[in-house]
Parts: structure tokens; sequence; C-alpha cells
């Protein structure tokens, strides 16, 4: 809602040297100050100082943005903070407390981009890329994505749009005529210039990249921890190859649970891999900057912390404990892991007898709702049905203009929002549905 002041974590989750706090609205400034000494100017700069309240002077840094010149075009304030995952929490329960006769509240996902949109910022195609870049894989992609940014894309779309008004002006204009009266319009004037359109519709549509899988989750745990058990019970299949000989996994395996919901069964952790386990480690590792979260495996039979859950920077969706059926869950979690587990659901589950599967499919639902992050998917949606549109109006000239006339709207509308024009509410909760928190 327009007019709140918003707060969220807008840097990755997990431990890090520093993290930031972003804060966006008309009392972003009056908010940070309940949490940093000394006092924020309303004025554009950077501010080195403390965090307040928190035991001790904890070395901060505060970036100052005032409307209209910050990314969302409201006063904007970022803290700098020591990276450490449960003082970010303190401070955003801080921040709420502290803010919340203000009308401070957390952020929804999408929702500084959304601002930045509303206010004037970005268009929607600059929002894309976004999310593109965010999702990024190779340096060619971080690439497409900065000229979306940039704006480049959203005024090749502006572009088309004004061609097809033309194309539909000059049609329109000579309905009211019949050939050989004056105003009359050849049909070859209007039908000449949609040809090139539908070139660069998918041209557009071809810089876009394929869907990626941000949404899903990565099983992290020791070698012959049952991951791949507890994957085919969760599907209810066999999915995944299943052995008591610790390194037969060697593959990364999507494994479709529900509409949105997937895990991948990953190598798990060895003490001492040989070449081939060693690729295969190394493989699972590339996955996990494009996974949304991670499952920490433990088997309750051995429970030694897997490195591999403790190194990750993503964020734990749950812990599982495994073979509750042949030993008993132990009263707590190993040291190693109890930091990283605070707040985190703890799951006890047996593939063989089916227990804990059905709370750890909630788990998993809650954890991967946004499906896929696809990025760039309501532009190639847009982009399909504009170009469908203008493939129709070609083919339609024998069945009569004013069909073709139709036709041409419906390739207009399917580029609104595109181009910073009127943005329709559904493109607009798709596009900022798949961004995460911060963002």
């Amino acid at each position: 809602m327009l007019g709140d002041t918003i707060v969220a974590q807008a840097s990755a989750a997990g431990s890090a040297e520093r993290a930031v706090l972003r804060l966006s609205g008309p009392h972003a400034i009056a908010a940070a100050a309940a949490v940093f000494a000394p006092a924020l100017p309303r004025a554009r700069g950077q501010v080195d100082g403390a965090l307040r309240g928190f035991g001790g002077a904890l070395p901060a840094l505060a970036l100052v943005m005032v409307a209209p010149a910050s990314f969302t075009g409201e006063d904007t304030v970022e803290l700098h903070v020591p990276g450490s995952p449960l003082l970010v929490r303190l401070l955003l329960d801080e921040l709420l407390r502290c803010g919340r006769d203000r009308g401070v509240r957390e952020a929804l996902p999408g929702e500084f981009t959304a601002r930045a949109c509303q206010n004037g910022r970005l268009d929607l195609a600059q929002a894309e890329g976004v999310l593109l870049l965010l999702h990024a894989a190779d340096a060619r992609a971080a690439a497409a994505a900065t000229q979306w940014l940039r704006g480049g894309f959203g005024e090749a779309a502006r572009a088309l749009r004004l061609r097809l008004q033309d194309a539909l002006a000059l049609l329109e204009a000579g309905l009211d005529f019949t050939d050989g009266e004056t105003g009359t319009v050849a049909a070859a004037d209007w039908q000449r210039p949609l040809a090139a359109v539908e070139a660069d519709l998918a041209a557009l549509a071809a810089s876009l990249p394929a869907a990626a899988p941000g949404g899903e989750l990565l099983l992290l745990g020791r070698a012959n921890a049952g991951k791949s058990s507890l994957a085919n019970a969760l599907a209810d299949r066999g999915a995944a190859l299943v052995d008591a000989v610790p390194g037969t996994t060697r593959d990364l395996l999507r494994i479709e649970l529900a509409p949105g919901v997937a895990v991948w069964d990953a190598p798990g952790d060895l003490d001492d891999p040989a070449a081939a386990d060693a690729l295969a480690l190394a493989l699972r590792d590339r996955l996990a900057g494009r996974a949304a979260a991670c499952l920490c495996v433990l088997d309750a039979t051995a429970p030694t912390p897997p490195a591999s859950a403790l190194a990750t920077p993503l964020p734990w969706a749950a812990v599982v404990w495994t073979k509750c059926d042949a030993a008993p869950v132990p009263d707590r979690l190993p040291a190693a892991c109890a930091v990283r587990a605070a707040g985190v659901p703890v799951v006890a589950t047996s593939a063989r007898r089916g227990v804990g599967l059905a709370e750890l499919r909630a788990v998993l639902a809650r954890a991967a709702t946004g499906g896929p992050a696809d990025a760039g998917g309501p532009l190639r949606a847009a982009f399909a049905a504009c170009a469908a549109a203008v493939a129709r109006a070609r083919t339609a000239g024998p069945l009569g203009d004013e069909l073709v006339a139709l036709e041409l709207q419906a390739a207009l509308r399917a580029l609104d929002g595109v181009d910073g024009t009127h943005s329709p509410e559904q493109l607009l909760d798709r596009i900022y549905g798949r961004f995460c928190l911060g963002k």
C-alpha cells in the first residue's frame, strides 16, 4: 500500500560480513533513527555510526536517499550492519516495534520494485530486468538483464506500440470510405509494418532467458543419510536410485512433488571423495546458487552435521531427521546446526514407515509457494500474446477490416504495462509475486 513505510532485509539470507536492511516510505528516516545513531539528515548522504540498544556499540553505516531521487521514488534508508542472521532478525523486530505507531510494516515480495514502478522510477520491463539480473546464471544473462534494467527494451516495446497504433489508425481511417473515394487507405499501407512488428517481437522474446528453478529446494546431507529414500517417499514413487553404499547418488535429480513444489536430490558429503564424486559435488554446489533454499538432512542413526549445509549461503527451509524408525531422534540438534536452525521447522521422518511426510510436505509447500522464478515469464507471455494477435490480423484481411482492427487492439492490450503504460492488476501480481523480500 502506497503511503506507509516498509522494511525488509535487502541482502542475501544467511551469515555474511555485512547485511543490508532497507526502509522505504514517508517515515523511513524517523524509523531508522530508532536503531541508529547519530541522527540522520533529511538529505542524500552516507552516515557512519553505530546501532543503538544492542548491548554495545556495533558499527554500522546508513545510506540516506530522499524522495524522489531514490530507487523507489520515496524516502529510503539502507542500514549496512554486521551480517549476523540473529542480529538482522532483532533489528527488524525492533524497527517494526518502534515504528508501529508510524505504520511501519514488513515489505511484501517485490514491493520495493513495485513502488519504483508506481512512482515512475521504473517501467515493468525494467522491473523484469531486476529479476533477470537476480537470476542471471552467467555474464551473458547479466548483460541482457542490465539492458532490460536500463530501459532499452522498454523503448523497443514503446516503438512497437507506436507502429501498431499507426497501423490501426490507418486502418480505421479507411473504414469510413469505400474503394475509390477520397480518403481511402490502401491495405498495403497498414499491412506492411506488421511483418516487421512480428519479427521484432520474436527478437525481443528470444532475448529472454528460460525459466530458472528459483523456487526449488536442495537436499543437503551426508552420503547415505537417506536423502534419496526421503525424496522417493515424498514423491510417492521410486524417482531416485537408493542403495546402502555411500555415494550412490552422483547426479542431480529434480523431483516435482506438487505444482510449484520440487526438491533436488543431490550427492551427499563424503569424507574422502573420489574424482567422480568430487565432480558430482561440484555440480551440486553450482546448483545451490539458483535454488531458493535447502533442507538440512540429518541421519538419526549417525547425527553428524553435513558440512555442505553448514557452508551454503542458502537459507534453511527445514531440518529433517531421517531413519527415525531405526534410532530415536536426538533431544537436540548438533551444536554446529543450532544457530543456523534458529526458528526453522525441525521434522522427524521415516521414509520406510511414512512418518512425518505429511508435515514435511506442508513445510515444503510453504517454502516454495512462488514456484520457479521464471525470470522474464510475464514479458514472454505478453510478447507471445501480442505476436499471436498481429499474426491473426495479417491473415484476417479477407474477413473484414473490422476484424483486423479488433486484433490490432488486442495486440496493443497485450503490451499494456510492458512499456510503462496502463498496467493491469493481474500482470502486476505476476511481475512482483516472483520477487524475494527486500527487492
